[in-house]
């Protein structure tokens, strides 16, 4: 996601938190150990091979596998390199439930790593933004829930729940989209018929209206 920065489709994302993690195959092995000190090629859509990629589910990650650490290195080069806010192991071409947000909501704004992170409650006030992505120039504006409660793993394996508002919270969701799949350009089309709400005397803060 690029510093240009769904609710009611939280129904629609996987649950994976708690499946068991498969070992890396060969091809992502050697995608990963390939000049491993380097940023990864971040993945475009208009590729159409990339975009397989983009538009598939991921699979859960080994938190301590040897693998998953020079994955998150390589990723947070990438997303440095790039400008952006966060990015999530398919825009690399590794189809794994791992995503990098950076923390606006915290002192110096660091990036911090979520290993098969959930979304498991969601407040119904809505935020709305523009958005952008590494993967693809097209920009819009989308409403996403304004708090949310994660949980994920970090790298040691411990499971960690914290809650999260604000753009951060934007960004989170925007990445954990990307795990199932889930664009940009999808949620924007998603929304085109629904109806929103405005908060009396907030410009940017919505309900869903019935």
């Amino acid at each position: 996601m690029r510093i240009l920065i769904g609710f009611f489709i939280l129904s629609l994302s996987f649950k994976t938190f708690g499946q068991k993690a498969e070992k890396f195959s060969e091809t992502e092995t050697n995608l990963i150990q390939t000049n491993s000190n380097e940023m990864m090629r971040v993945f475009n859509r208009t590729n159409s091979t990339d975009s397989i990629v983009l538009k598939s589910i991921s699979k859960p990650i080994r938190p301590t596998d040897k693998l998953t650490q020079i994955l998150a290195e390589r990723m947070l080069l990438s997303v440095q390199h790039e400008g952006g806010v966060g990015i999530a192991a398919p825009q690399v071409g590794i189809n794994r439930r791992m995503v990098w947000v950076q923390r606006f909501d915290k002192p110096e704004k660091p990036f911090e790593l979520f290993i098969n992170p959930e979304i498991i409650w969601h407040s119904k006030l809505m935020q709305k933004g523009p958005e952008g992505d590494l993967s693809f120039d097209e920009r819009g504006f989308v409403m996403r829930n304004y708090s949310i409660q994660v949980q994920y793993k970090n790298l040691k394996g411990e499971t960690v729940t914290e809650f999260i508002e604000g753009f951060t919270s934007v960004i989170f969701q925007h990445e954990r989209d990307h795990l199932d799949g889930i664009l940009l350009t999808d949620r924007m089309k998603e929304q085109e018929n629904l109806t929103f709400e405005s908060v009396i005397g907030k410009s940017d803060l919505y309900f869903l209206k019935n």
